[in-house]
């Protein structure tokens, strides 16, 4: 790992977290409520408060999903922020279809309007998050520096 897929990750860990966080309390915390996965009851028991969350495996979860993004998008060799962005919506639109639809499947904390609410709005952040974790691991090629010789598949 160079430090430039370093501080990528860690940028994109930020971007991603961000995003995911306005697209929550801007659009799904709504939809959630408007169309529960299950009684009222159920959801407070399932779902913990904002004064009862682990801190410390938030920002593990978030630095996981960072650098996955960060990795996918080298690894796909997506060079600008277009390629970066069909990149994370494979991947994104793969990833949260294959979470949200096992949730839905064997759970009931999610209605199947809340399923496709949270794919599509998870998949668009993800999406987002790449295209921008594209743009600056190839920044340095865009102002004309040379490439880092690490760049490749078996460094990450």
């Amino acid at each position: 790992m160079n430090a430039r897929f370093a501080l990528t990750g860690l940028l994109t860990t930020l971007v991603h977290f961000v995003l995911h966080a306005l697209a929550y309390f801007l659009v799904l915390r709504q939809v959630f409520a408007a169309h529960p996965g299950g009684t009222e009851a159920l959801q407070r028991q399932l779902v913990k408060g904002a004064d009862h969350m682990v801190l410390w495996a938030l920002a593990l979860s978030a630095l996981a999903f960072g650098y996955l993004i960060t990795t996918a998008v080298r690894w796909s060799g997506a060079s600008s922020w277009a390629s970066g962005l069909k990149t994370g919506a494979i991947v994104g639109t793969l990833l949260w279809a294959g979470v949200n639809f096992g949730l839905y499947s064997s759970s009931n904390h999610f209605s199947l309007v809340g399923t496709l609410a949270d794919l599509v709005s998870s998949a668009l952040c993800m999406a987002l998050s790449a295209g921008f974790a594209a743009r600056l691991l190839h920044s340095a090629r865009a102002r004309g520096e040379p490439r880092p010789a690490s760049s490749g598949r078996a460094s990450a």
